[in-house]
Formats: structure tokens, C-alpha cells, sequence
């Protein structure tokens, strides 16, 4: 995902000369994949050690992180290559967004920059299965449990951010398909806003049938649901706004370059 502004957080240092911060609310993240992890380690190999299930979960939930920060660089990186500052990384609570100083100018870079986030965890998906076949192959559980988690979160990643709705990449792909071929900027975006709050519609929807059935869990993905709407609408507004800006001083709004 990408949004425009913010910079507090924690630094994790300038990948690519790309500054990356950790907003606190990602510790919550942190502490969660942790436990999940060293649960399912814990029941899907009772013949390791306690020590071993629970340096397998460190392993992962550090090697998550990362796989996230790829995903947000590679719309960093090549959204400077195509002249578009980046102000930065943050991850946070839902997951992580590029920080860049205004909108694309034209469908093809949106859809290239938008395009190449899945396209980096769907790679790390398959390196990470790889590694995992090569630790079943040697015998080495701990290298296949860690690859194939890491591998089954990496395509998670890549498939829920191609949903077609924004704010996710997938919402950018579909606003960017349109807006090549309408030329409608505006109408694109109000489209996709609109499949983004479907998705986030049917994603509370699947949360509340988890609760239901006693799954507390269930709970999480109704947050999730109701950040994505809202998202979804400030993507809508962040459009008008700027467009209104335009109309007022060609030289503004988010699709201008920043000036001197």
C-alpha cells in the first residue's frame, strides 16, 4: 500500500537510501506472529524442543518483517526510478505503506509501481519454498518449517493486496487499468474506493461469522475490515481534494511535481 506524508516511528535504517521507520503499533504485530507462530511450530513438530519450536517462531516473525519492508520497497524503489519522490517506509499496525509526495501522473507507472509489491512476495514465496524443500530434502526441520510459513505468508500477502479495491495495490491496478482507458482519473478512483469497501464489506462480514462460530480471532479481521474502509474513503477525498486544487492553481495538487 501506498499513502502521502508521515514521518514518526522508530528508524530501521535507509535501504536503497529509502528511509524505513516502525511505527509502536507495529510491536503488536511483533507479538502476535510470535505467539501464532510458536504454536503452530509447537503442535506441527511435538518431537522438537521448546527452545528449538521457539527460535524457529523468532526466525519467522523477523524474516516477516522483512518480507513486508521488500514488498513496501519494491514501490519505493521503482517509484523513484520513475521521478516520483518517496519520502519513505513505514509499517504499522495493518501492515506497511510507501510515503510518496503526490500521486502518479500517468496509468502505466501507477500500474507498474502497483504491480511489482505482489510481484516481489510472490519471488520471496518461492524462494522461501524453496529453502523449505531443500531443508526436507537434508533433514533439516527447522529450515523447512520456517520456508514453508514464510512461503504461505508471502503468497497471503501478495494474493489480499491484488484484491481490486484500494487502498491495496490490486485497487491500484484496477484504477490504473481504467484511467488508461477512460482517460478519468476521478471516475477510476471512485470505482475503485468502491471495490476497497466491498472488500472490506465482505472481509467484516467473514470476521463476524469467525466470532460467531468462537473464533476470537474473528475480531482482528473486523479491524482490519474497518481500516480498509476508511482507507479506502481518504483515498476517494485525497482525490477530490486534489483535483479541486488543481482546478484552483495547475501547479498544485497531488499529481504536481513539488516545486522550489
Amino acid at each position: 500500500m501506498r499513502r502521502r506524508g508521515g514521518t514518526r516511528g522508530i528508524s530501521l535504517g535507509r535501504p536503497f537510501g529509502i528511509r524505513v521507520r516502525m511505527d509502536p503499533s507495529w510491536l503488536v504485530i511483533i507479538v502476535l506472529v510470535g505467539i501464532a507462530t510458536n504454536s503452530t511450530f509447537r503442535e506441527a513438530y511435538p518431537f522438537e524442543s521448546g527452545p528449538v519450536t521457539a527460535s524457529m517462531a523468532v526466525a519467522t516473525t523477523l524474516l516477516f518483517c522483512l518480507s513486508l519492508v521488500g514488498h513496501e520497497l519494491g514501490h519505493a524503489v521503482l517509484a523513484r526510478r520513475l521521478g516520483i519522490p518517496v519520502r519513505g517506509i513505514t509499517l504499522f499496525l495493518f501492515g506497511g505503506v510507501s510515503e510518496i509526495s503526490h500521486e502518479v501522473r500517468v496509468p502505466r507507472d501507477e500500474f507498474a509501481i502497483a504491480l511489482i509489491g505482489p510481484l516481489v512476495s510472490v519471488f520471496l514465496g518461492g524462494a522461501f519454498a524453496l529453502f523449505s524443500a531443500l531443508g526436507s530434502r537434508l533433514g533439516w526441520i527447522p529450515l523447512e518449517g520456517v520456508g514453508a510459513s514464510l512461503a504461505g505468508v508471502n503468497g497471503i500477502l501478495a494474493m489480499f493486496n491484488l484484491v481490486p479495491g484500494l487502498p491495496l495495490d490490486g485497487g491500484r491496478l484496477l484504477r490504473s487499468g481504467i484511467w488508461g482507458l477512460t482517460g478519468n482519473h476521478a471516475r477510476s478512483t471512485r470505482i475503485a474506493v468502491a471495490g476497497g469497501r466491498l472488500a472490506a464489506l465482505g472481509l467484516l462480514i467473514w470476521g463476524a461469522v469467525r466470532v460467531f462460530n468462537g473464533d476470537v480471532f474473528g475480531l482482528w479481521f473486523g479491524f482490519v475490515a474497518l481500516f480498509l474502509d476508511g482507507a479506502a474513503r481518504a483515498s476517494g477525498r485525497s482525490t477530490e481534494d486534489g483535483r479541486r486544487a488543481v482546478a484552483l492553481d495547475p501547479d498544485e495538487g497531488p499529481d504536481a511535481q513539488p516545486r522550489a
